[in-house]
């Protein structure tokens, strides 16, 4: 039946008759002045218009409906609208003249303005996250006020939400599920930042939309749109990092006609082991990594398609392991940089593929996305041509959704995904960490969404089924009901916001079944058959100001914990090393708050001001700390923009400031953490008339400052994190007509 369901939708969206739709963009001016050259991007349908110099604009081939439209012109506040289209009546988009320039309008991947959401949302173009330079997609993303990340040296590095990471944060590129062996703490983020237009970041429990697992949050990579119709347009973009002698050589082009669209890019990533601010290096923390992407769109009258695939590989150096019988911190570092390939070392080789058919009728919208992951990761403890740990994860999975507008007010939401997955080791390797296994998981949501003037109200359910299946015919099953509710007030000048939602996580794979060193982490792991279903539930709330010069929030969250899983640390040793094991809590709490303010004066509008503050405490009920908490810390930036009219440009300036507070509320066999500060500059700017050619200098830990973040695994050894790190970046981008 839904494979009859999934065909006759199909053929509804390739058989429906288009048609064509006239508009216009004018201001907010008593004569309604047309806005020549606005940009309006369908978000729905992954095109971009242009207005002519009358503010005029056709939308060809679609058929009556809704599509959501992000709208935007020089000297104009940028708007998100819904465009209802009707063939008797001509389409009108309003701009407000801009009287500040506060950060741009963002919209997320479900059409929405980052404002009007209910649930905590956070969307943030790539660009704006990277003012800064930054040498990794994980480092980008500690620009977002409540995310961190851990890492094992320069190459592995895993961003945490509110002091969730791993099993429990889900990743999405466009409508993909990734799986990369997540559970593991030296298993790194699977996407970098090639071909990324931006990522939207939703804080606490997110299953009811995207499914088991995503009890601390979501993290959702956007591609890059494509390049506007009858047009071309590529970049070649080169960056250097002093540090660790990184090189990075990144390629794009995007090429669209009438209907057909593509977009293409490839990268090749070299760093040697990274310089600590003593002088010294740290062996081993050289990787090198390579990956491509492509994506195909083609435009139906009633449907959009795209096809993308994701290709990465990388072999990713592991410090921190040495044969010394006196362990200090001279076991680890060395006086010659080196880029040549060591042991430990990881192997990895992700493909990822991802097919999306969308439906648009006059009061629904159909969703059909099929994927693909495949995941390989081989671990080299002493031999550099043959793996202790070779294990291959592969994905398959499905989701099928439909929108219909019920009335005015009211839209319904139903859908379903699934995932089949299959969890292989290589028999000949030496070591198996985590058994053979195949894991199912079957979801099924319901979603009603109402709007009113103001108000916005959303509310849902979930249903979830997990079941693994081990090699040694064991089996486990796990089933997870979950809900949200929420509502949103926006006026003028601020918004409120409040919501409830649940989430759900079986234990995975690993946690039931490791029984064996895991040479990242340097631990021999053992699992626990006896785990049930971790189950959590978020009050989530928010404040913000939105006044013409300065904008504030504040967003305080509790979360209750139920049989919350952990890694625990014991005092027995295997295989001369320590053991540590899975256990559950009963009950933990986990609470704390976001604070941002940004401010840009009139009376000096090429500056910025920004500053976010972030605190969490987490306890179980007992009152003991839970383990690997983030620092209580406050970014602080100020920015100075620059309109130059001169062929060579400085567009902008920015000095950054990140406090990082003492972490002394601490579990047993946890080590605390001092309070260090970071200083980041960088400078950006862009030569000829058009801004071909643009640039980047600067640098990160400007005053050379030795510190130990709490979430580095390297922590326990006394390994410092990187020194000063100078960059520069250069990029030639170019674009035509076809």
């Amino acid at each position: 039946m839904r494979l009859f369901l999934i065909f006759l939708f199909v053929i509804l969206g390739f058989s429906a008759i288009g048609q064509s739709y006239e508009g216009v963009v004018i201001g907010n001016d008593p004569l309604k002045t047309p806005i020549p050259f606005a940009k309006i991007e369908l978000i729905d349908l992954g095109k971009i218009l242009i207005t002519d110099s009358l503010g005029r604009f056709v939308l060809d081939e679609v058929s009556a409906g809704h599509l959501h439209a992000h709208v935007s012109a020089n000297g104009f506040d940028e708007a998100h609208v819904d465009i209802h289209l009707n063939p008797k009546v001509n389409i009108e988009i309003i701009l407000f003249s801009a009287h500040h320039e506060l950060d741009k309008v963002l919209v997320s991947n479900d059409g929405r303005l980052q404002r009007e959401s209910i649930s905590n949302v956070e969307t943030h173009s790539f660009n704006s996250l990277n003012q800064i330079a930054t040498p990794t997609l994980a480092d980008a993303l500690e620009n977002i006020n409540g995310v961190t990340q851990s890492s094992t040296g320069a190459g592995i590095s895993k961003p945490v939400i509110r002091g969730f990471s791993g099993s429990r944060v889900l990743t999405y590129v466009n409508s993909l599920r990734i799986q990369n062996q997540q559970w593991g703490a030296d298993h790194g983020l699977a996407v970098t930042s090639l071909g990324i237009g931006s990522v939207e970041v939703i804080k606490g429990p997110a299953s009811l939309m995207y499914g088991a697992d995503a009890i601390g949050g979501v993290l959702y990579f956007v591609d890059e749109a494509y390049a506007m119709k009858n047009t071309f347009e590529g970049s070649v973009r080169t960056s250097f990092n002093t540090a660790n002698m990184m090189t990075t050589n990144q390629g794009g082009i995007k090429w669209s006609k009438e209907k057909l669209k593509i977009n293409a890019f490839i990268s090749h990533d070299n760093a040697a082991d990274y310089t600590l601010a003593s002088g010294s290096q740290l062996l081993n923390s050289r990787y090198k990594q390579q990956a491509a992407k492509i994506s195909i769109g083609y435009n139906f009258k009633k449907s959009v398609t795209n096809f993308r695939y994701n290709y990465y590989s990388g072999r990713i150096g592991l410090p921190g392991h040495t044969h010394d019988s006196i362990v200090d911190l001279n076991s680890f570092i060395t006086e010659t940089q080196n880029r040549k390939d060591n042991v430990p070392a990881q192997v990895i080789s992700n493909h990822f593929f991802n097919l999306e058919h969308k439906i648009f009728l006059e009061k629904h919208e159909f969703l059909i996305a099929l994927g693909n992951t495949n995941n390989k990761l081989k671990e080299h403890e002493e031999k550099f041509f043959f793996p202790d740990i070779n294990i291959n994860l592969n994905n398959t999975l499905g989701h099928v959704k439909w929108k219909y507008k019920l009335h005015e007010k009211f839209n319904l939401t139903l859908g379903t995904q699934n995932m089949l997955q299959f969890n292989t080791n290589d028999p000949i390797a030496p070591e198996v960490l985590v058994q053979d296994a195949r894991t199912i998981d079957i979801g099924t949501y319901l979603l009603l969404d109402f709007q009113k003037g103001k108000w916005r109200l959303k509310t849902g359910g979930r249903f979830d089924r997990r079941m693994i299946e081990v090699a040694d015919q064991s089996t486990f099953s796990f089933n997870g009901i979950n809900y949200a509710a929420g509502f949103s007030r926006l006026e003028k000048n601020a918004d409120v916001r409040m919501n409830i939602s649940s989430g759900f996580r079986a234990p995975t794979s690993s946690e039931l079944l490791s029984d064996g060193v895991h040479h990242g982490s340097n631990r021999y792991e053992l699992g626990n058959v006896n785990l049930t279903t971790e189950k959590s539930v978020q009050i989530d709330a928010s404040y913000a100001l939105h006044l013409s010069d300065l904008e504030l929030i504040v967003n305080p969250f509790v979360n209750f914990l139920s049989d919350f899983i952990y890694i625990n640390p014991t005092d027995s040793i295997i295989d001369n090393r320590q053991v540590f094991e899975y256990s559950q809590i009963e009950n933990a709490i986990m609470y704390g708050s976001d604070f941002g303010i940004h401010y840009h004066p009139h009376i000096a509008h090429w500056l910025h001001l920004e500053s976010s503050f972030s605190t969490i405490f987490a306890e179980d009920q007992n009152k003991t700390p839970l383990a690997l908490i983030p620092q209580t810390s406050i970014n602080s930036q100020i920015r100075m923009n620059f309109k130059m009219k001169k062929k060579f440009k400085i567009k902008n300036v920015s000095l950054q400031h990140i406090y990082y507070f003492k972490q002394n509320r601490i579990t047993s066999f946890e080590l605390g953490t001092n309070a260090f500060n970071l200083l980041n500059a960088s400078l950006n700017g862009a030569i000829g008339d058009q801004e071909n050619l643009k640039f980047s200098i600067g640098a990160r830990n400007l005053l050379n400052a030795e510190y130990i973040n709490h979430l580095s695994n390297l922590k326990h050894l006394g390994i410092p994190d990187i020194g000063i790190n100078g960059f520069i970046t250069i990029e030639y981008s170019f674009n035509g007509k076809k």
